[in-house]
């Protein structure tokens, strides 16, 4: 039985529910990042949890849709990054690296690798919890969008913002593109925080010099 429920006659209280609502979530999540989803039964869940199948159900209709929520943890995670300490830095090269280096924590993470993984295993019939994902990251994208912006300093213009948008992109991935693919092959990228830290002010010094170069370049004719 999961640590915190508590099971007793009756309907439970508001409190109650919510603290089962939450062991559901963490259990699931563990388990899921354990087993694969695939290999992972509701039942088994319940059984950790110490409730019945009938329980998680009523909650979740399918075992789809309890990933679904468990993604949906994993997306207010990301939300977070954006309520952080980077809406209070003044210079926007600074803000931009701050997202950065805890965007790349957030997909260090097991629980973040491994809901990755399994969304890679089956895109299609995950295709709409992908999507889920997708818009999660979007609000990220268009926040560091609009720090790059203003730090290139072009012209408002639509091909401008496309231009800015698809640098976002091409830049972001610099920093968190391998370090997620070794994750994601079962390879631990870095021996300690040390070496992380090596890792991400190398790959911010060569994108800070690709932003310099572009506000030297101007804005695409």
């Amino acid at each position: 039985m999961a640590d915190g429920v508590v099971h007793a006659g009756g309907r439970p209280s508001h409190e109650a529910a919510e603290e089962l609502d939450r062991t559901v979530i963490a259990v699931a999540t563990a388990e899921f990042m354990r087993g694969g989803y695939a290999a992972t039964s509701v039942e088994h869940i319940a059984k950790v949890i110490g409730c019945s199948k009938a329980t998680i159900y009523r909650r979740y209709p399918s075992k789809k849709e309890l990933f679904r929520a468990v993604v949906h943890e994993r997306c207010q995670h990301m939300v977070a990054i954006l309520h952080n300490q980077s809406g209070g830095i003044a210079d926007p090269m600074d803000a931009i690296k701050d997202m950065l280096r805890r965007f790349l924590d957030f997909l260090l993470v097991p629980e973040t690798v491994e809901t990755y993984r399994i969304l890679i295993m089956d895109c299609q019939q995950f295709a709409s919890i992908t999507a889920d994902l997708d818009r999660a990251i979007e609000p990220l994208h268009q926040r560091m969008t609009y720090l790059l912006g203003q730090v290139l300093g072009w012209p408002d213009t639509p091909a401008n913002r496309a231009e800015v948008a698809m640098l976002e992109m091409s830049l972001r991935g610099l920093v968190t593109g391998w370090p997620l693919h070794q994750m994601l092959s079962g390879h631990k990228p870095f021996k300690s925080d040390e070496d992380k830290d090596r890792f991400f002010e190398a790959s911010w010094n060569v994108l800070a010099s690709a932003v310099r170069v572009r506000i030297a370049s101007g804005p695409p004719v």
